[in-house]
C-alpha cells in the first residue's frame, strides 16, 4: 500500500486514522519505544556490531522508535548486517525490555551522489536533541 506525504509534507490530519486502528487491532503486543536512557546503550550496542563487522560509521542516531545510520560498506549481504546489528543490541537491552524490539525489514538507501550524502548526514544528526545522535569525530561540517 502507498501513502501520500512525508515528514516534509504529511498528510491532512486524520487521513490514514482507519489504517491506524486497523493495524493496532492487529498487533500481538503494544509497539515498543525506546525510552531516553537506553538509546545511548543501543547506540552503543550497533557501532560496536558495525566496528566488528568493519562497516564504516558516519552518523548513527537512535531515536523512541527509528535507528538510523550512515553507513560504508559492501551491499552484498547488507540486510543480514543490519539484522545482525538489531540483534546484538536487542539482546543487550534484553533485561529492561523482553521479547522483539526490532521489526522485520528495514528501509536500506544507496547514496548516490554527494549532494544526497550531505542530505543524509543532515538528516540523521537533525534528529538529536529528540534522539540519542552520535558522530564520527572526524566528520567534516555537513549541512545542506
Amino acid at each position: 500500500m502507498h501513502v501520500e506525504g512525508d515528514y516534509r509534507s504529511p498528510p491532512p490530519a486524520g487521513t490514514y486514522d482507519r489504517l491506524l486502528e486497523h493495524v493496532k487491532g492487529h498487533m500481538r503486543k503494544p509497539p515498543v519505544t525506546l525510552p531516553p536512557d537506553l538509546r545511548c546503550v543501543v547506540g552503543q550496542a550497533c557501532l560496536e556490531q558495525f566496528a566488528k563487522e568493519r562497516a564504516a560509521v558516519f552518523v548513527l542516531s537512535v531515536g523512541g522508535q527509528h535507528v538510523h545510520a550512515a553507513v560504508d560498506c559492501a551491499g552484498d549481504d547488507l540486510k543480514q548486517l543490519v539484522g545482525r546489528v538489531k540483534k546484538v543490541s536487542s539482546h543487550r537491552i534484553r533485561e529492561q525490555i523482553p521479547g522483539k524490539v526490532w521489526a522485520l525489514g528495514s528501509k536500506l538507501v544507496t547514496v548516490r551522489s554527494e549532494a544526497h550524502w550531505a542530505e543524509v548526514l543532515t538528516y540523521i544528526q537533525d534528529h538529536a536533541p529528540n534522539a540519542w545522535v552520535w558522530v564520527h569525530p572526524n566528520l567534516p561540517e555537513a549541512r545542506c
